[in-house]
């Protein structure tokens, strides 16, 4: 409960070469009087998570950030801290939503480093179906529409705020024109000032340039109105499904939200979700192959096949929105709810690039080979580019989108390495 976590100071000596990773954890070990058993790698954000047992035989996970020089927005100490705020303000604003969080236990903050603590959670993630068989398909969207419908209807829907001018460009198109920055210093020079491009056949504009482009389009995108922040970061990671014997739809929890409590819009979790099917979890477990000839240009594709179950999630992820009886009401008055899902849906893929660049954690493939921070954010920003090509080019033909089109071109379309 929210009454027995316990927020610390730790005051241990600031080691001679600054904090680490390993050194935080060795202080929140000794603060708290905790085994540290292994590090839980099955995560995307830069933090490092550990499971322990405490002194009183209780099964914790430990999640530790020391933020790297440069990380992007999302990625640093000042939104690891307002995650907890977030949580709190949920548990007055939307309890019921707020009752599927995994408690945090104790909050730490240390010089240049945080902790937090949570019950060990014998779970596995909301994809976890997909991966199974082409079949898990339909179990995945059991399972997400109980989880879904609890996101919205007792979190998202407990506010409404009118939605402020330049919301869309604010959030959605900014997010990544902030981060760019980022990929200039580290990425191939030669990429970042090319004007024009070549993905997977297709010829394409740097993304900056399409988003320039589309500007004029957005304000007809916003949403009609924006909801109470339920959550913010709703990636198919941030569900966790319990695996003990018995568990029903309604045994999930969540965790990691966005860290802040301004109105949010319900879409954009959304999006998120469809990102985390279409493109970065995929990336995540099978890592990318990424290849470039004068000819072809750049050809971008996942190293191992994507898991079958996967594509048709993608596939139907749209019409089972639309079709969902308990989320009538969030489309309902929003016309441009489907093209501001999959831009947004496109500029995760894009703004994603720079965070794989802030995550140091080791990230092994399903045949054990790592991939590498710079080969994940290549790859996330060539798919996005090819992405957002795609819908600039819809909408200036037609003024519509094709989503099956648009979406297939990553769900199906995608060469193998």
């Amino acid at each position: 409960m929210v009454t027995d976590r316990r927020h610390l100071t730790v005051t241990a000596t600031r080691p001679a070469g600054g904090w680490t990773d390993e050194a935080a954890l060795s202080a929140v070990a000794d603060a708290l009087g905790l085994a540290v058993e292994y590090e839980i790698l099955d995560g995307g954000s830069p933090a490092r998570v550990y499971r322990a047992t405490a002194s009183t035989g209780e099964d914790l996970a430990v999640k530790i950030l020391v933020p790297a020089p440069g990380a992007v927005d999302g990625h640093d100490l000042e939104s690891f801290r307002h995650k907890l705020r977030q949580i709190d303000h949920l548990r007055t604003l939307a309890p019921r939503l707020a009752a599927h969080y995994l408690p945090i236990g104790h909050f730490l903050d240390g010089d240049g480093w945080s902790a937090c603590t949570t019950p060990f959670y014998e779970s596995a993630d909301l994809a976890a179906p997909l991966r199974k068989s082409a079949q898990g398909t339909r179990e995945f969207f059991r399972r997400y529409t109980a989880v879904v419908q609890t996101l919205v209807l007792d979190g998202y829907a407990v506010q409404a705020h009118p939605t402020p001018a330049g919301h869309v460009a604010e959030v959605v198109v900014g997010r990544f024109l902030r981060r760019l920055p980022v990929l200039h210093r580290v990425l191939p020079a030669e990429l970042m000032t090319a004007e024009r491009l070549t993905v997977n056949g297709v010829p394409c504009r740097a993304p900056h340039l399409v988003l320039e482009r589309l500007a004029g389009r957005l304000a007809r995108l916003a949403p009609a109105r924006l909801g109470a922040p339920a959550h913010g970061d709703f990636n198919t990671r941030n569900v966790l499904l319990s695996t003990r014997p018995g568990a029903t739809v309604e045994d999930f929890r969540l965790i990691d939200p966005r860290g802040s409590t301004a109105p949010w819009d319900p879409v954009y979790d959304l999006a998120k979700t469809l990102f985390s099917l279409s493109v970065w979890d995929p990336a995540l477990r099978t890592g990318f192959s990424v290849s470039r000839s004068r000819r072809h240009g750049y050809e971008v594709g996942f190293r191992q096949p994507v898991f079958p179950g996967y594509r048709g999630a993608i596939h139907r992820f749209l019409p089972q929105l639309a079709s969902s009886e308990g989320l009538s009401g969030l489309f309902r008055d929003d016309p441009g709810w489907l093209e501001r899902l999959l831009l947004t849906h496109d500029l995760h893929v894009l703004a994603e690039a720079p965070c794989r660049l802030s995550d140091r954690k080791p990230k092994p493939d399903v045949r054990g080979n790592d991939s590498a921070p710079m080969e994940l954010a290549l790859g996330h920003y060539l798919l996005g580019t090819l992405l957002i090509n795609d819908l600039a080019a819809q909408l200036g033909r037609t003024g519509h989108l094709d989503a099956e089109r648009h979406l297939a071109l990553v769900a199906d379309h995608l060469p193998q390495g």
